[in-house]
């Protein structure tokens, strides 16, 4: 597979794994519509995923079978994200715009413009919630259930969203890898396993995983949490715990597989300058502190060879400022001591990271984790900035998509740019649908109806 794409993924897991097939046909013979929703998943993840599941199941099917999927309703709060899929989701529902509104019950529904009840007869969903309390940058981190926090709030509703969803089957969750770090400010707890036990109380299986990009197919540094929780009573081995959670997990990493060469991914689009790349003189940025990091680094390693790596990148004409021009000379330095030879190789640079940072130093054939507003240069024959359509392959989206989503046509460059970097990573969301499907026992009755027959 030249370029990671989530039809293409789709299609590959369901010719490696001759039972998968079997697994989910109990899903498609209930004879009703799988009902599904996502909250921040970036660009429609999820959807793109169950999508292109149905439609691969039944070209391998035939007409006898199909495997339903409906999205009831889609939620994020940026307004150009929700106009966006309002044009390119035409056939989910609603488009929500707060998840506090959302949690509630009674939101604010983007295509009628009117405060509308949330659908909750649900049979799974997908969702993200800020990190930005998790992050190390953070300044003022607060506990991880103080819903006066970004996290804390997005953590509440999605909690409360799963209460009101009686029969909800499953629900894959994402965020930040810092998920797995003991925190003060939570008593030493680790929030992943705060998150757990909440979804244990109420009834879930819980499989966490922490889990890179790369591990899955798209060769993109990109670690993240990535939680499965599946109704006890929904689950085909049984309501045990134990056991029940290592099958669930067992399914999950199956679907991990061999990287796709980095060098296939940047091929598709081949050496060139961007047309919107303006080559202006370089210009220096406030302070002088880069560049004493800087002098500090090549007293250590050799001013005269870093002064030569310096003039080389300079002499490229590439549209970076001066501090970045330093950063793509000392990261090209490292490569080449470890006898990556970056004329030849395509090696990806973030060149808006702090020295040393600025590739992926495991494996210099794997990208760094692509962010919103990130600037990436691609080494090779001729270095030049990473494009748009690179940033999606990253994140598993093929030509495929780009077209079907019409991705170039309703957003701009710097939308879909910073789209790539806060979407979920598709071939991840599309191991832990498949996981739900094969683990699923969809003719299990539901807790409420469990609850009503016994009151």
């Amino acid at each position: 597979m030249a370029v990671p794409s989530v039809e293409g993924f789709v299609r590959w897991n369901f010719e490696r794994k001759a039972d998968l097939l079997g697994d989910i046909s109990a899903t498609a013979a209930r004879g009703k519509p799988l009902r599904l929703f996502s909250m921040y998943t970036g660009w429609g993840t999820a959807e793109m995923v169950a999508s292109a599941v149905s439609r691969v199941f039944k070209s391998l099917k035939g007409t006898g079978e199909t495997l339903q999927v409906e999205f009831a309703w889609m939620c994020e709060s940026n307004l150009d994200k929700c106009r966006y899929l309002a044009e390119a989701f035409k056939e989910v529902q609603h488009i929500f715009t707060d998840a506090s509104e959302v949690a509630s019950g009674c939101a604010w529904e983007y295509r009628s413009g009117r405060r509308l009840l949330v659908p909750m007869d649900l049979d799974g969903g997908f969702v993200g919630y800020p990190c930005v309390d998790l992050s190390s940058l953070n300044t003022g981190p607060g506990q991880f259930k103080d819903s006066s926090t970004a996290t804390g709030k997005g953590y509440a509703n999605m909690l409360q969203v799963v209460d009101k969803c009686g029969r909800l089957a499953f629900l894959g969750v994402e965020n930040s890898g810092n998920m797995w770090h003991k925190r003060r400010e939570d008593h030493f707890e680790r929030p992943i396993d705060i998150q757990d036990m909440a979804f244990r109380e109420r009834g879930f299986l819980a499989s966490s995983h922490r889990v890179s990009a790369h591990e899955f197919g798209p060769p993109q540094s990109r670690n993240r949490s990535w939680s499965l929780y599946l109704r006890k009573t929904s689950s085909r081995t049984g309501p045990g715990g134990l056991e029940a959670e290592v099958a669930l997990s067992n399914t999950f990493l199956s679907f991990r597989c061999e990287v796709v060469p980095l060098a296939n991914v940047l091929a598709a689009k081949g050496p060139r300058r961007l047309p919107s790349e303006k080559v202006q003189k370089p210009r220096g940025e406030g302070g002088a502190k880069w560049s004493r990091q800087f002098a500090e680094l090549a007293k250590r390693l050799g001013e005269e060879q870093l002064d030569f790596k310096v003039r080389e990148v300079l002499s490229m004409d590439l549209p970076l400022t001066l501090r970045e021009i330093h950063v793509v000379a000392l990261a090209a330095y490292e490569l080449q001591a470890r006898n990556v030879d970056v004329w030849k190789e395509p090696v990806v640079i973030q060149v808006d990271q702090g020295f040393g940072r600025s590739w992926h130093r495991s494996d210099h054939r794997i990208a760094p984790c692509v962010i919103p507003k990130g600037k990436y240069i691609v080494t090779g024959p001729t270095w030049r900035l990473m494009d748009k359509q690179e940033k999606c392959f990253l994140q598993g989206v093929g030509p495929e998509e780009i077209s079907a989503y019409r991705m170039e046509q309703l957003l701009t460059e710097t939308q879909l740019n910073d789209m790539a970097g806060n979407a979920f990573t598709a071939q991840i969301c599309l191991a832990a649908f498949l996981s739900f499907l094969v683990c699923w026992n969809p003719g299990a009755v539901p807790d409420t109806e469990i609850a009503e027959q016994t009151a």
